[in-house]
């Protein structure tokens, strides 16, 4: 059998974002290591206006507003559509009458801001930003906005005549993804943008709609197309990606969960026991709508989901939308020391299997719901055969004797020496983030034959608050020395990631412009992750920081995971962007 190295490079590394959650705690010095209070939520001052300087006015006179004056609507006259059309018309017009650079000028600044509405202009083609008030970082660029990027595949559908696409938007009052309707309209060579909100209620329609464009593809372009699109971390947006099952109801397609790529999704059970896969699995062509509790893929957070399900020339075509629920207790095992909680992980599940027999056993710990951050557990019968492993579910139905890790080290025939008085067990296996290999702590114990395990990563440094800091300082002296390109381009490859170590980097207001494990968050404000009080504490963190650096403690997301573990994050600010690394601990900081 392959090493475990060979083993997990096999498998894809599973995006799930990364969430913060539930609360936060931030300091300006290193991460106090006896636990501390929660910070109020007291008002934080945001940052001034002059803290990314608009043009001077002087530079560029600008027509004073009452040269033409815009008409004032009363409450009531016009639809949300209507007053979306008129302020883009009003853009294109001043346009005609200005020239752009001046138009450009004042719709990058937030005087431009009318209603909530924001104007956007961009390049035909390439589709760089040339205006977006809320991000003066931005102009010049299209990471965000090229014709390959979610956004961007919407942008290259504008026409002259106007164009309408729902999307998914971060409302700026509330930080909090919602609908939304965008209209585009292509003028002389460039794309002039705006959109308003709209009822939650539409989270139904945007479903299906997203379901109906996949089936699109399909018919298109083929089967294998499909899969690979939708199998890709280019496919999910924001809350939307598509599932795709097979006539015999085997999984074809999963962004976020490609371990079940090859399983029956009959076998699936929710958190709560309900037996959602064979729901799904009873797709007509009519379709129809199927609640229940999942992992959401920006928070990672367990929350309710409503997935619509259609079978098309026999495969199911499914995605879903999320309600999400308060959730302001942090998981008892947070704060838990990593030992205590592995033995208690075990014991908990020899429990379950005494009461509810194997079948109960195989199919909780066997699903996303049974992870505890780092926490999961694996099992074998009494051949040493593996029946329980949901990180690398390939491992089922083979022998743990073949196991071995990428020092040569024999893991596997040591865990099948277990007995019944239980064994700690070290050895180097992927770490659940970034699925490198690390060292691994494991407890093993054995129950009517079936072996039971579950283990944590120790740290891997003394002092893993200043490695956290020269892992920062490292990536910006890089980026003084070879510039933006070069360095995005070195840490968004696996060679920059040490171990748990790795860069993220944000544009001032939040946006991720940089994450090598979860390539498809780009372009998403990290304050909109869906929790119920980090989008305050962490705008609160991005205002505070500054060259010094300052620390953010948090519950963070595992790959598979429902819950979180400890992450604690070192923040600095450099040449107007966020440069952040973290480790992780089992226990608040």
């Amino acid at each position: 059998m392959d090493t475990v190295c060979k083993n997990a490079r096999s498998i894809v590394a599973t995006v799930v974002l990364a969430s913060f959650a539930l609360f936060v705690v931030a300091c300006t010095g290193d991460p106090d290591p006896t636990a501390t209070p929660s910070p109020q939520p007291t008002a934080t001052p945001q940052p001034e206006p002059t803290a990314t300087p608009l043009p001077d006015p002087t530079a560029t006179p600008r027509p004073e507003p009452t040269t033409t004056p815009e008409p004032e609507v009363a409450k009531g006259e016009l639809t949300d559509e209507e007053i979306t059309i008129a302020y883009v018309e009003a853009a294109i017009a001043r346009y005609e009458r200005d020239g752009l650079e001046a138009t450009a000028e004042y719709y990058n600044t937030l005087e431009s801001i009318k209603d909530g509405r924001d104007l956007t202009i961009l390049t035909e083609g390439d589709q760089t930003l040339l205006a977006t008030p809320r991000d003066l970082t931005l102009i010049g660029t299209n990471i965000r906005t090229g014709p390959e990027t979610p956004i961007g595949r919407i942008l290259t559908d504008a026409t002259a005549e106007g164009h309408w696409a729902e999307t998914l938007r971060i409302d700026h009052e509330s930080g909090r993804e919602v609908p939304a309707l965008n209209y585009l309209v292509l003028h002389d060579g460039l794309i002039f943008a705006s959109w308003h909100s709209v009822l939650t209620e539409n989270l139904a329609g945007f479903t299906q709609s997203y379901v109906q464009s996949a089936i699109d593809l399909y018919e298109r372009e083929g089967l294998q197309a499909t899969i690979d699109f939708y199998d890709s971390a280019e496919s999910v947006d924001g809350q939307f990606y598509l599932f795709l099952i097979d006539e015999n109801d085997q999984y074809l397609a999963h962004p976020i969960f490609p371990h079940l790529k090859g399983t029956d999704i009959k076998d699936v059970v929710g958190s709560n026991g309900y037996e959602l896969g064979k729901e799904i699995a009873k797709a007509t062509e009519e379709g129809h709508w199927v609640e229940y509790p999942w992992p959401h893929p920006v928070s990672g957070r367990e929350e309710p989901k409503t997935a619509w399900v259609i079978r098309h020339d026999g495969l199911i075509f499914a995605s879903g939308h999320y309600t999400p629920g308060p959730n302001d207790t942090p998981p008892e095992w947070i704060d838990a020391d990593p030992a205590e909680h592995t033995v208690a992980y075990v014991e908990e599940a020899v429990d379950r299997y005494k009461q509810g027999g194997l079948q109960a056993l195989l199919d909780y710990y066997n699903s996303v719901a049974s992870f505890h951050g780092q926490f999961y557990l694996f099992a074998t019968d009494a051949d040493d055969i593996y029946i329980v492993h949901p990180l690398f579910p390939h491992l089922r139905g083979t022998d743990i004797k073949d196991v071995v890790d990428p020092t040569g080290f024999a893991l596997g025939e040591e865990f099948a020496r277990v007995g019944e008085e239980p064994v700690w067990i070290e050895y180097l296996w992927p770490h659940p983030i970034t699925l490198l290999d690390e060292p691994k702590v494991a407890y093993a114990v054995r129950h009517d034959g079936i072996m039971f395990a579950s283990g944590y990563y120790p740290i891997p440094t003394d002092d893993p608050v200043a490695y956290t800091q020269q892992y920062v300082q490292d990536a910006i002296e890089r980026y003084e020395r070879d510039g933006r390109e070069a360095t995005f381009a070195y840490y968004s490859r696996e060679e920059s990631i040490d171990g748990q170590w790795n860069l993220t980097v944000l544009d001032p207001d939040g946006t991720i412009l940089l994450d090598p494990l979860f390539h498809h968050l780009v372009g998403t404000n990290i304050t909109a992750i869906p929790t119920t009080r980090l989008s305050f504490f962490y705008a609160e963190a991005i205002a505070k920081a500054e060259a010094e650096g300052i620390w953010l403690s948090a519950p963070w997301n595992f790959i598979n995971t429902t819950e979180q573990d400890q992450r604690n994050i070192w923040i600095v600010r450099h040449d107007g962007f966020i440069f952040m690394s973290s480790y992780y601990s089992p226990i608040l900081v």
